[in-house]
């Protein structure tokens, strides 16, 4: 007996376990109500939110910094990419992107909430505006196309409504102020507000009548400001000059047109600021140019100065003469006055020959001294001719060197030439970043029978809380109470077996 007995218990004490499982599972699909209920809302719920959830799309640009410089000119120096990811972000390019695609008027066409767009976005063709008839909602793919769109600075930022009303004709109104007016496609429409003039040009109508739009007018530095933060601008690699800029929309055709837009701004601001500084290096160096023909002219009046003012054009032939001439005087002042020592031998200072021979010194020596300022005046003229061809030949290298560069620059001009380059043009977007509408709802339904057996086991949890808290005051009951049922001792009678 003994040995069956623990048989029994090894084997209860092997079942134990799964048969604790079973029990769980059991107790937690017993309220299968409530986990339907508690799925089916949810479940509701994730599915609508994933249907009025518009996908997100990403594109991609790709810019390179040439490092080298340009073959026409040594003026480009090496731009680094942190520099040129500020000017990027800046609002001088930003700006002109905002005005070129016209972000700052945003044309909407009237949904019905939830489920208007997920039915517009499968729905290639028009639709018959509003929901039997009544609200303007669409359902299709109308669209209208604004060229132009301005109000008064007090109503930047309010919806206007459009509604087509026939072939190419709107009605533009604003329900707060109580402007309303009437125009048609492809013309310029204007008023005069309470606030200020209002104008508005509609290039095109792709809707049937009683289709609604809403129409707004943003302030141009909230938009710019809403772009900066939404445009990544970052570095490819480390110091490797290559700037990659991404943007992430709803619409993918818009994601990309601004990124390709951004690109040709900022190549059209590099091009036109190489253009100015090339522009302004060319009219410094036309300035330097005229100085240096100025300098020239001088330079050549003034040699001809002194070429006339010692009648000569050869001054170093002309010096050399009267060194020759010198010479010559000097040999023949010497054999007069070989001479006039002989004949002072033999006859007096005041005898004829002795005069004639003193009167030939003295004439020698006037010749002498002639040609010896003579010559001190060429030497001044010829040291003076000479710095004034130095200078010559200076300001004739720097102005060949000018000249080159002058070239270079026209040719730098010409060239257009900008040290960014477009690598990869951003591309519209095909593959949505965010899930797809099937894995959406997929997740959505198990997110829903998840949130249900919680809730099931949530349910049990606190029934059986319930149940331990009223448990222990009912057994201290039937232990000290004077009147115990049979029913009560028998519950208690197997329970003491047990434990024996």
């Amino acid at each position: 007996m003994k040995h069956y007995l623990q048989q029994v218990r090894k084997r209860g004490r092997g079942d134990e376990q799964p048969s604790a499982v079973m029990f769980q599972y059991r107790e937690i699909l017993r309220n299968r109500w409530l986990i339907a209920s508690v799925a089916l809302l949810v479940a509701l719920l994730a599915c609508t939110y994933a249907m009025t959830v518009k996908p997100v799309y990403e594109a991609n640009l790709l810019l390179q910094i040439k490092r080298n410089a340009p073959p026409s000119g040594d003026f480009q120096l090496d731009i680094p990419a942190a520099t040129e990811i500020e000017i990027l972000r800046s609002r001088s390019i930003l700006s002109r992107v905002v005005d070129a695609l016209q972000l700052d008027i945003t044309v909407e066409p009237r949904l019905f909430p939830v489920l208007g767009a997920f039915v517009a976005a499968r729905n290639p063709a028009l639709s018959d505006p509003g929901l039997f008839g009544y609200g303007g909602y669409v359902w299709g793919s109308e669209r209208i196309r604004v060229a132009a769109f301005t109000v008064p600075d007090a109503l930047l930022g309010q919806p206007f409504v459009l509604t087509v009303t026939g072939k190419d004709a709107f009605t533009l109104s604003h329900a707060a102020t109580g402007i309303r007016l009437q125009g048609r496609a492809a013309r310029v429409v204007r008023a005069d507000t309470g606030f200020g003039p209002l104008e508005i040009h509609v290039m095109d109508i792709l809707a049937r009548p009683g289709a609604r739009f809403s129409l707004r007018k943003s302030p141009q530095f909230q938009v710019v400001e809403q772009l900066q933060k939404a445009i990544v601008i970052s570095e490819r690699g480390r110091q490797s000059n290559v700037i990659g800029v991404s943007l992430r929309g709803s619409r993918p055709e818009r994601v990309s047109g601004i990124l390709n837009e951004v690109g040709r701004q900022y190549l059209r601001q590099q091009h036109a600021q190489k253009t100015i500084e090339t522009r302004n290096q060319l009219q410094f160096y036309d300035q330097q140019v005229a100085e240096s023909r100025r300098r020239m002219h001088e330079l050549d009046a003034r040699l001809n100065q002194l070429l006339r003012l010692h009648g000569s054009s050869d001054l170093g032939e002309e010096a050399r003469i009267l060194a020759q001439q010198s010479v010559a005087l000097q040999a023949e002042l010497a054999a007069k006055a070989q001479k006039q020592i002989e004949l002072s031998s033999r006859l007096a200072e005041r005898h004829p020959e002795m005069l004639v021979v003193s009167r030939h010194i003295q004439g020698i020596r006037r010749d002498l001294n002639d040609i010896e300022n003579r010559r001190k005046v060429l030497v001044s003229a010829q040291q003076e001719i000479l710095a004034v061809n130095r200078d010559k030949q200076i300001n004739s290298d720097m102005n060949i060197e000018l000249l080159n560069t002058r070239q270079k620059l026209d040719t730098l001009m010409l060239s257009n030439h900008v040290n960014i380059r477009v690598v990869d043009r951003a591309e519209t977007p095909v593959q949505s970043v965010t899930l797809p509408l099937p894995v959406m709802v997929a997740l959505s339904c198990m997110l829903a029978l998840v949130m249900g057996l919680g809730a099931s086991v949530l349910k049990n949890a606190i029934a059986g809380r319930q149940q331990r808290v009223r448990a222990p005051g009912s057994v201290r009951r039937l232990s000290i109470g004077p009147g115990m049922s049979g029913g009560q001792a028998e519950d208690k009678a197997p329970t003491k077996a047990v434990e024996h």
